[in-house]
């Protein structure tokens, strides 16, 4: 999804995006041995967007917000580089990655990387921010942790994918939602409210990604990846391609199962996806009206777009 920034924000995002260059200078050419883009690519700042996006719809916007933006920034970037190390497939069969050169890298890089997020922290305009991309952070590992190692019972499945959900893709989004709420002055009863925006924004965005992936040749399906629509598509007895699919994702078993998939599967991943657009509306509704609010409904209606 290509961001368009709204005028209000430019300046704030500016002065991020010099705060990311200033901090990652001296290890940048290492951050981008692991990924090229981790960094120095501006073209996805979501998390840092939310942040001021939020803050604006304050009456007094700290301008100290750059540094909690850059934080959550810095966070994401480190979360992805010890995400890429997991291998789902041999995680699913009990099997542990073994320790290559590259691996020690990106987990040292990753390590930096949360180092330079807890100094943006501590400059951030208000200090329970650190106590919220702290619980954030706990809850993304808590997810990384976390996997479908089953596809039935369904039910069960279902409630390990939600909560993998919800902490990887709407635990960060649903703190920087609150850190602008802090960094905009707004009153504490706002952090909710915002929490369940950034949470709901976040597994939207997740479904979507998978919807996509799904509709086209199932790419992710293939990484080891178990998209909502496939956990709908089980029922028990299970059917043996969707079986094979699951414990050994191949071109061929991802060719064989995807047409059940998206017959059994991704019509009710289609009706998740909208409500989890209803409940970012609803959330956002509950927040005061500003200069970013058209902004920040267009973001959830753009979402499938």
């Amino acid at each position: 999804m290509n961001l368009t920034i709204p005028p209000e924000l430019h300046h704030d995002l500016l002065r991020v995006e010099s705060l990311l260059r200033e901090r990652t200078r001296a290890r940048l050419s290492v951050i981008t041995l692991v990924d090229s883009h981790l960094i120095t690519d501006p073209s996805d700042r979501l998390r840092a967007l939310i942040v001021l996006a939020i803050a604006r719809l304050g009456h007094h916007v700290d301008e100290q917000v750059a540094h909690a933006a850059a934080a959550v920034e810095l966070i994401q970037a480190a979360t992805r580089t010890h995400d890429n190390l997991i291998d789902e497939q041999a995680r699913r069969r009990g099997q542990i990655a073994n320790g290559a050169w590259d691996h020690g890298v990106a987990l040292m890089v990753g390590d930096y990387l949360f180092a330079l997020a807890a100094g943006e922290m501590a400059r951030s305009p208000d200090p329970r921010i650190i106590g919220l991309y702290s619980q954030a952070v706990m809850r993304i590992c808590e997810g990384q942790l976390t996997t479908v190692t089953s596809l039935t019972p369904r039910a069960a499945a279902l409630a390990v994918y939600w909560q993998r959900a919800e902490a990887l893709s709407g635990a960060l989004l649903s703190a920087a939602a609150q850190a602008g709420v802090l960094c905009g002055g707004l009153p504490e009863s706002l952090l909710e409210p915002a929490a369940r925006f950034g949470l709901h924004l976040g597994l939207a965005r997740q479904l979507v990604a998978e919807i996509r992936d799904l509709e086209a040749d199932g790419a992710r399906l293939q990484t080891g990846h178990v998209p909502l629509a496939l956990l709908l598509a089980a029922d028990d007895p299970l059917d043996p391609v969707l079986h094979a699919v699951f414990t050994q994702p191949t071109s061929m078993t991802v060719a064989a199962a995807l047409p059940l998939i998206r017959a059994a599967g991704l019509p009710a991943a289609r009706n998740a996806l909208s409500e989890q657009q209803a409940a970012a509306r609803e959330a956002l509704d509950r927040l005061p009206v500003g200069a970013t609010t058209r902004w920040l409904t267009d973001l959830i209606q753009q979402i499938d777009g």
